[in-house]
């Protein structure tokens, strides 16, 4: 039933309430009435934020006298609080999934965790981040209310996430600068980041504008390590997106790189430099922490 986020919306707003009047009463006997109508909405709530990994349903919004009563009702149940869902690259995920009894439950365990993924931990990397989405997108267009097909064509698209989580980086920094590989190789190559095992021999073996895979990819990594090099200088100057001649210089810069002559001839790249400069800025801007401090 809370597949259908209005219906989900509604029950958040009436649980709260709920929660909010009995707070009110507890623990006059009045209260005590109530009490096992709440233990099985607060099971209700705990269960669904964990299968659809949202955060509105959050069990902090309990008020603290009613907390320890609502842990230790959980608890009986086998339902930890504590507990993390489990995420969509851990081996154990699908055995998780299949002790669902129903397909249409098992398919939107899939579907949520891998929007949770999408927003969370591709959050720094629009390029998988779109590509992802639409091919999400695209499974609900095409095989809508057909459960059994969902189900299965998410699987497909989980192990696919699975694979870019495991892809090689050619010596790059995974979080700091794969995001400008990836969304050089779109924007240069029309070449989406998403791994299908199945054709990944193809890009292999045919030229693409008279470049073999791997003089595209060696290519790619230099010109994301020259531009990673210019952005990170400059975003360690305090107060840099506040400075506009600051940003006019790192635009500058970028574009100084770009038209260096081991880089100006890749198909596109001088042409379509504003727009590629424009998204460099805005991977820069969203991932500024990450791109100074991680590790």
């Amino acid at each position: 039933m809370f597949y259908d986020e209005d219906m989900r919306f509604e029950f958040m707003g009436l649980f709260k309430k709920f929660t909010k009047n009995l707070n009110l009463v507890f623990p006059a006997r009045q209260a005590l009435d109530s009490m096992g109508d709440f233990q099985s909405l607060v099971a209700i709530n705990e269960m669904a934020a964990k299968h659809f990994r949202d955060g509105r349903l959050s069990m902090k919004g309990i008020p603290p006298k009613l907390r320890t009563i609502t842990d230790a009702f959980l608890e009986s149940r086998g339902i930890d609080v504590k507990v993390e869902p489990i995420s969509i690259l851990d081996e154990d995920f699908q055995r998780e999934v299949k002790k669902h009894s129903r397909t249409k439950t098992k398919a939107a365990e899939i579907e949520h965790a891998i929007r949770h993924h999408l927003n969370v931990d591709l959050n720094d990397d629009p390029e998988l981040q779109a590509s992802f989405a639409e091919a999400l997108r695209k499974i609900f267009e095409d095989f809508a209310n057909n459960w059994r097909k969902i189900y299965d064509e998410l699987e497909k698209l989980r192990q696919r996430i699975v694979n870019v989580a495991n892809q090689p980086t050619y010596g790059l920094h995974r979080k700091k600068q794969m995001p400008i590989f990836n969304m050089l190789r779109g924007e240069i190559f029309g070449e989406q980041p998403v791994i299908d095992p199945a054709k990944s021999k193809v890009a292999e073996d045919t030229p693409l504008y008279g470049m073999k895979e791997e003089e595209r990819i060696s290519k790619l990594v230099a010109l994301t390590q020259e531009l990673y090099g210019e952005i990170e200088r400059e975003l360690k100057l305090i107060g840099f997106w506040e400075s506009i001649p600051a940003r006019n210089k790192l635009v500058a810069d970028l574009q100084k790189a770009i038209l260096q002559p081991e880089f100006a001839a890749m198909p596109g790249l001088v042409k379509n430099r504003r727009h590629i400069i424009s998204r460099l800025m805005e991977i820069a801007e969203k991932n500024h922490d990450t791109i100074l401090y991680a590790n």
